[in-house]
């Protein structure tokens, strides 16, 4: 389990990847910044249900995949998101 996390101007997001979606995914932060549109494949945290995301990069200011490797993540660090 991978995820994306975005980050703009006053406010941070994080999105479950699709598994097998890390290479489109790769891809498609290369255009933060720019005046271009992506669509993603992500899982709906509310409904564990594939949906798409449709991203305006240009209101992106930085993007990382983070990767699920760990044996454990500590969710009661400062920056965890539940």
């Amino acid at each position: 389990m991978a995820y994306l996390m975005l980050y703009g101007v006053g406010w941070t997001q994080r999105w479950r990847m699709v598994e097998g979606s890390e290479t489109t995914l790769a891809h498609e932060v290369d255009r933060v910044g720019r005046d271009d549109v992506g669509h993603l494949r992500v899982i709906d945290p509310g409904t564990g249900a594939e949906t798409t995301l449709v991203i305006a990069w240009r209101h992106v200011v930085s993007a990382v995949i983070l990767g699920a490797e760990a044996d454990h993540v500590d969710t009661t660090a400062p920056g965890q998101y539940p």
